[in-house]
C-alpha cells in the first residue's frame, strides 16, 4: 500500500499552483507520486502555464473545469480523475498556497496509517513565518441545528458589519491589526501559536491540506459538494464521525500555507475581503444546516 497522489486546486494563482508542485518534486523521493493541479475556469491563462510549465513532466497532470466550481467540487475533479487514472492509496487535497518541505512526507504518511489506519489525516500546518499554526481547529465541537443556526447569523452580522465600514470608510479601525490563529479547546478559543505536539484522534481539521486514505473513500467520493466555498473542512468533519470514521490530527507530517492568497488576488481591499468571506460562509452555513436536517 502506498500510491499516493496529490490534487492541487487552483484558481487564477497559477504561480502558487507552480511553487506547490515544484514543492513536491523537489522534496519527495517516493516513487509511487503522481500530481493532478485542477484549473478551477480561472480565465486568465493559468491552464495554459500549467501545462507549458510542466511539458514533459510524466508525473504532473493538468485538468480544467470550464467554469469556477467552487472549492468541493473543483477538489472533488480532481480526485475523481485521480482515481480513476492511478489508483492512489492516499490523497493529498492542498490548496495551491501550501508548500510541502518535509523529505519523509510521503513515508510517513504510510507508516502513520500502518500504525493507525485513517480515513481523514490532517498535519501540522505553519504559516510562512514558522509562527502560527492551524491545526487542529478544534479538539472537539459538537454541531447541532441551534449552533448552527446561531453561525448564520453571526456570519450575515459580520459581513453587514464590515459593509458598513467600507461604505463609511471605516475600515482603519480593524485594517493591519495582526492576524492570530486560535483553536477551540473545550468550546472556548485560544491562542495557536505553539507547536501542537500530540496526537489526537476525532478533531476538525483544516481544510488548506487534507489527506484522504482508502477508507475514507469506501464510504464518500470526495467533499461534499453542496457548498460553493468554505465550511467544507466543518462538513467534511461532520459527516466522517456521522460514519464513524478515524480523523486523525499528526504533528509527525508538517507542511506550510501561505494562507488567503487567491482572495487577497480577488480582493486587495480589507473590507471587500471580509464582506466576500462572511457572506460565503454565511451561504454555506445555510447549505450545511440544511444537510444536518436530512442528517438527523
Amino acid at each position: 500500500m502506498g500510491n499516493i497522489s496529490f490534487v492541487i486546486l487552483n484558481y487564477k494563482a497559477y504561480q502558487e499552483a507552480i511553487a506547490c508542485a515544484e514543492s513536491i518534486l523537489a522534496t519527495q523521493s517516493y516513487p509511487n507520486i503522481r500530481i493532478v493541479i485542477v484549473d478551477n475556469g480561472s480565465g486568465n491563462g493559468s491552464e495554459e502555464q500549467l501545462r507549458l510549465h510542466f511539458d514533459g513532466e510524466d508525473r504532473v497532470h493538468v485538468i480544467a473545469a470550464e467554469e469556477n466550481l467552487g472549492f468541493a467540487r473543483g477538489n472533488n475533479l480532481g480526485i475523481a480523475y485521480a482515481r480513476e487514472h492511478f489508483l492512489p492509496d492516499f490523497i493529498v487535497a492542498a490548496n495551491s498556497d501550501i508548500i510541502f518541505e518535509q523529505s519523509d512526507y510521503c513515508e510517513k504518511l504510510v507508516e502513520i496509517y500502518h500504525r493507525k489506519p485513517f480515513a481523514i489525516l490532517g498535519s501540522d500546518i505553519i504559516d510562512a513565518s514558522r509562527a502560527q499554526h492551524f491545526n487542529p481547529v478544534a479538539r472537539e465541537r459538537s454541531y447541532s441545528i441551534p449552533y448552527m443556526r446561531k453561525q448564520i447569523a453571526v456570519s450575515y452580522a459580520k459581513a453587514f458589519a464590515f459593509r458598513l465600514m467600507k461604505l463609511f470608510h471605516l475600515k482603519k479601525l480593524v485594517e493591519g491589526k495582526e492576524h492570530v490563529t486560535t483553536r477551540e479547546e473545550n468550546g472556548a478559543s485560544v491562542a495557536a501559536d505553539v507547536r501542537v505536539d500530540e496526537e489526537m484522534e476525532g478533531v476538525l481539521l483544516h481544510g488548506c491540506c487534507v489527506v484522504f486514505s482508502r477508507d475514507f473513500f469506501s464510504e464518500f467520493a470526495g467533499f461534499w459538494d453542496g457548498t460553493f466555498l468554505y465550511a467544507e473542512e466543518e462538513i467534511l468533519y461532520y459527516l466522517a464521525l456521522k460514519k464513524g470514521m478515524r480523523v486523525l490530527y499528526t504533528p509527525e507530517v508538517v507542511c506550510m500555507h501561505k494562507e488567503a492568497v487567491t482572495t487577497k488576488i480577488l480582493y486587495s481591499d480589507f473590507c471587500a475581503a471580509k464582506i466576500f468571506y462572511f457572506s460565503n460562509v454565511a451561504k454555506s452555513y445555510r447549505k450545511f444546516l440544511k444537510l444536518m436536517k436530512e442528517w438527523e
